[in-house]
């Protein structure tokens, strides 16, 4: 870290922990800890797990505000005693802002955002620290890396928990902004069924089933089924979303020691190819054009089925150390008819070329075996995973098409009476994926106030790559290590220190076939958390991230890749999560990011695209009494940002994106109907219909708009 913004970031690391020491004082000058410091929870929703189960690093969180987490260390460590900044998005704020997709989720969690792969939004794509997350791997599911190109289903999540910084220490190669863990519901012996049906806007509608209990009398055999289904016409025009997702699981508990877990996860997309691109722009940026307005084809689509299966066990020698393992393989098919959209000129004519693949098949197996033992030496109390992991995967595209006989088009008169040429050429591509790698940490706590933490991994990959008759291998390894030391001057008080290395992904001349060394990343972080009881926390993080060896076209020859060196990200995030009063709950979240090329021959500071500087979010709900009245609302604000740069022209960044601020509002209200908890619920999302491009991708031809007005109406019972 450069020494002035060392200094600055020390200086106000220190600063925010004098001033929530005098806040903690004043807040709860009797032990923290007390009963007087913690009010008892209370059951805040009609439909509700009891509030009396204990929170687990994997179970459900009461309220808004996470206590421990799984996703950091992998050990189950109370989150105020992890040296790192970890976020979790509980059950019941998915549910109070009625989230249907990762996407709402995360904007709840600072430096977190949308973004847009290489397909459009068509998968789960995000800006983390300013940098991307894989396009095709973004999230995780109980820890282990998955694929999709439809975003993940929500209908089947517990929590979602976002890990900042880089994650290879725990989970291999990965993009170094942070990951996002997707923790499965679990079977419980509590019986309940839900069933909720939503309506609302553009035709939409969705059913969803969550159904989990005992299959005897001993609670040794326990299942959950999840099911969702859902169509939507979409915004624009001549647009549908279809979606069915079913997600069955069994659990069998033989004795007290010993669990297996067997889930299989089924989902099946069809959707317009033009919902998720977006639109396009000119030479002045995204085109101004009603927004429902389809300038794709009216026979656009987009399929992809996936079956996944999961095994996970885990057994207890004893008190002190336990063996687990979890394993998925994932199947998926796909096929896509789409269009390429060229930018617009100023008179808004544009013209478009089939893009897409002809039958896309793939595989991905994903497996580790880990080791966790408590034991003490001397004063020393000592938390040790170790571990090893093993990622494969299968890639066919079946046929990459692009081109053909352009069609003719205008913004404002779009022509939908031509039908696409067959004349478009379809390119072979693959690629098989290996990764693997070992990994050691130890977590050491003394003096009740000091907790310091060391990991090591070791990776081994390979990526064999083929297109269009060419081939690009490369083998990489990379041994990484992290630390932190974490201190706590009172009970619900800590103040951190961590670094932590990243091991990317692999680089390559796609013109040449020449293989670069692989991306590779560094962190330091410094933070403070305080938690004056177990439904309320905030969280405080100053960061400075590296990531080395990108890669660029050549401005010389745009066919040819080059390195362009290393980018920096510095920034600021505040995190604010849980019970004001039994009433009262709130979420908020503030980022400042400063993303640059840094270290580089021809990209030297200039900002990198998609990561508005300045980000924030709020969310509020209050519930009157035991009326079963609940009121809330809040606001997402995101700064200006840069547009995508286009590949083929040495013009850096052609364009920007607006700032935009959007208003959420709901109320709900939960009864009794026929013995049974019942609620009814309305959520108002973007409430002042505000126009926005959240991201963008591939320069002017794939800008996404943002989603206008939407009225959610939801009834909700459990048996």
């Amino acid at each position: 870290m450069r020494p002035v913004r060392l200094a600055a970031a020390t200086a106000l690391g220190v600063a925010i922990t004098a001033t929530l020491a005098v806040a903690a004082e004043n807040t709860a000058s009797a032990d923290p800890q007390s009963p007087a410091a913690q009010p008892e929870p209370t059951t805040l929703r009609a439909i509700q797990v009891s509030s009396d189960i204990e929170e687990t690093a994997t179970g459900p969180v009461e309220g808004y505000h996470a206590t421990r987490s799984a996703t950091g260390t992998k050990t189950d460590t109370p989150l105020l005693e992890t040296p790192f900044s970890v976020q979790v998005v509980s059950r019941e704020l998915l549910d109070d802002q009625q989230a249907l997709r990762i996407e709402d989720a995360i904007k709840n969690v600072s430096g977190v955002y949308v973004a847009q792969g290489p397909d459009g939004n068509t998968m789960d794509t995000f800006m983390i620290r300013g940098f991307q997350t894989d396009s095709y791997g973004a999230t995780y599911q109980d820890g282990l890396r998955d694929f999709s190109r439809a975003p993940k289903e929500v209908a089947g999540i517990e929590r979602v928990e976002v890990l900042k910084g880089p994650a290879a220490i725990m989970y291999g190669r990965i993009e170094p902004g942070g990951m996002i863990n997707r923790v499965a519901k679990r079977p419980r012996a509590e019986a309940f069924t839900d069933i909720e049906q939503q309506i609302g806007s553009y035709e939409f509608y969705r059913t969803t089933l969550d159904s989990t209990g005992a299959l005897d009398a001993d609670e040794s055999w326990l299942y959950r089924v999840n099911a969702a289904f859902e169509d939507s016409d979409g915004f624009k025009d001549f647009t549908h979303n279809r979606r069915l997702y079913l997600a069955p699981q069994i659990e069998w508990r033989p004795g007290e020691a010993t669990s297996i877990r067997a889930a299989i996860e089924y989902m099946d997309d069809d959707r317009s190819w033009a919902q998720t691109y977006g639109t396009i722009g000119d030479v002045n940026g995204p085109v101004e054009i009603p927004i429902e307005t389809n300038l794709n084809g009216k026979d656009d689509v987009y399929k992809d089925r996936s079956v996944s299966y999961s095994l996970d066990w885990s057994h207890e020698f004893n008190e002190s150390w336990r063996l687990q393992q979890r394993l998925t393989y994932l199947v998926r098919d796909s096929h896509a008819d789409g269009t390429w959209l060229s930018e617009a000129d100023l008179a808004g004519n544009y013209e478009r070329v089939h893009w897409g693949w002809e039958d896309e098949d793939q595989s991905v197996a994903s497996v580790n075996l880990e080791l966790l033992g408590h034991f003490e030496t001397g004063p020393l109390q000592h938390t040790l995973l170790v571990g090893a992991d093993y990622y494969d995967e299968d890639y066919d595209s079946g046929g990459w098409a692009w081109g053909g006989t352009p069609t003719l088009s205008n913004i404002h008169a779009p022509d939908y009476t031509s039908a696409y040429h067959d004349d478009y050429p379809a390119d072979a591509y693959g690629y098989k994926n290996r990764n693997g790698g070992v990994y050691l940490q130890d977590q050491v706590a003394f003096a009740e106030r000091w907790h310091v933490m060391l990991g090591v991994r070791h990776d081994k990959a390979r990526y064999d790559n083929n297109y269009a008759g060419s081939t690009l291998l490369a083998n990489d390894s990379a041994l990484t290590w992290r630390g932190g030391v974490l201190y706590q001057p009172r009970p619900d008080l800590s103040v951190y220190a961590s670094f932590v290395e990243g091991f990317g992904s692999s680089n390559f001349d796609w013109t040449t076939g020449t293989a670069f060394d692989p991306q590779t990343s560094y962190q330091y972080e410094v933070g403070t958390k305080w938690q004056p009881s177990p439904r309320f926390g905030l969280t405080v993080a100053l960061f400075q991230l590296v990531k080395d060896n990108l890669t660029m076209a050549d401005p010389e020859n745009p066919l040819r890749t080059i390195l362009a060196g290393e980018a920096t990200s510095e920034g600021i995030e505040v995190d604010i999560s849980g019970q004001i009063t039994d009433a009262w709950s709130v979420v908020a979240s503030y980022a400042y990011t400063d993303v640059r090329y840094t270290n580089s021959d021809t990209m030297q500071g200039e900002r990198m695209f998609g990561v508005p500087r300045n980000g924030a979010s709020f969310w509020t709900t209050y519930r009157v009494g035991d009326t079963g009245l609940q009121f809330g609302g809040g606001v997402v604000y995101r700064d200006s940002q840069l547009g995508t740069q286009r590949a083929w022209d040495p013009a850096i960044y052609p364009y920007m994106l607006d700032g935009y601020t959007l208003v959420d509002l709901m109320a709900s209200y939960a009864f009794d109907l026929a013995g049974n908890p019942t609620k009814v619920q309305l959520n108002i999302s973007n409430a002042t219909d505000e126009r926005y491009n959240p991201s963008s991708y591939g320069g002017m031809s794939r800008i996404m708009l943002g989603e206008p007005r939407m009225i959610l109406g939801s009834f909700r019972m459990s048996f």
